[in-house]
């Protein structure tokens, strides 16, 4: 008589992913098996892959990422794979989940079920504030530097955004506007060190008086 041996694994992968964590596989040492389950490389049929618990990410998503569908011949190695990369779709979108997988183990076949606890959505990090690193003239003949630093507000180490490097603007042009002195300004705004702070150079072009 022939006895068909049904072998279930339930290897509880307890992973928990932050936004910006690293995914890692851990089984348990307490996952029994009726019987010893296949080796890691062993070839099986995937009879079937479920995915259950999944709310933000679709099914479809998850699916694409996998490298493997229903039918394909798949080792555990490669099963464990995909994991990793439904965990990494997860990530890229920025949503944290608690993964858990079972295995139930048909003679040369596996049926795969993948259990998703999803984590509300980690808010994006806000971008650092804009800070002046330094603020340079060029140009001025008819204004020294001292005074034209004098007439505006933006220093080294204080935050900037458009209205204050407008009202700065403003205020060296009302200064060239007293000094009877027709000017052109240009306020350039470059960040050298590719962070958050600025070097802002006003490139002033000075009007002779016929």
């Amino acid at each position: 008589m022939r006895t068909t041996r049904h072998i279930v694994a339930r290897a509880a992968l307890a992973v928990v992913i932050a936004s910006g964590g690293v995914a890692a596989l851990a089984v348990p040492q307490a996952a029994v098996f009726a019987a010893a389950p296949p080796s890691p490389t062993t070839p099986l049929k995937l009879k079937s892959l479920s995915i259950v618990g999944n709310q933000q990410v679709a099914t479809a998503d998850i699916l694409a990422a996998v490298p493997f569908h229903e039918g394909d011949t798949v080792t555990r190695n490669q099963i464990d794979a995909g994991a990793q990369d439904v965990m990494a779709v997860y990530q890229k979108k920025n949503v944290g989940l608690k993964f858990g997988e079972k295995l139930k183990f048909l003679g040369n076949a596996v049926q795969v079920q993948w259990v998703i606890e999803e984590q509300a959505p980690q808010a994006a990090a806000p971008a650092a504030a804009l800070v002046v690193d330094k603020v340079v003239f060029q140009g001025n003949k008819a204004i020294s530097a001292a005074d034209l630093t004098a007439a505006t507000k933006l220093r080294p180490g204080a935050p900037v955004d458009e209205a204050a490097v407008i009202a700065d603007q403003k205020a060296v042009q009302a200064l060239y506007q007293k000094k009877n002195v027709g000017v052109a300004i240009q306020v350039v705004p470059t960040q050298p060190n590719n962070d958050n702070h600025v070097v802002l150079t006003y490139q002033i072009t000075e009007k002779s008086s016929d």
